[in-house]
């Protein structure tokens, strides 16, 4: 017997801090694989809300509270890692460090 198991997780912008557009895609990408690869046979679809949180059916009792404890787990370990943020050096180039070079005197 198969089971339908269909997990919906709501990311709440708050829970990532100050994200851009961009950042808030990527962490929904990271999560939406993380979570696929774990249970390749669910429905999983990863949306926005003011609240973060799981929404997990297709089992009860001790499965469902371990799926939910993975599932956050994934999060966090997603969000730990924050492979999702963007690269904030972007204001200088690689070979551009912040410290000026020499300063030319008029003397």
């Amino acid at each position: 017997m198969a089971i339908d198991l269909t997990i919906t997780y709501f990311v709440s912008h708050e829970m990532l801090g100050v994200p851009s557009d961009e950042d808030v895609e990527h962490f929904k990408d990271l999560l939406s694989e993380g979570l696929q690869d774990e249970w390749p046979e669910a429905q999983v679809s990863i949306e926005d809300d003011e609240d973060a949180r799981a929404q997990i059916s297709g089992l009860s009792g001790q499965s469902l509270q371990d799926v939910q404890d993975r599932v956050d787990d994934i999060v966090n370990e997603i969000l730990d890692a924050g492979a999702w943020k963007e690269e904030e050096d972007s204001l200088f180039g690689e070979d551009d460090e912040s410290t000026p070079g020499p300063v030319a005197s008029g003397y």
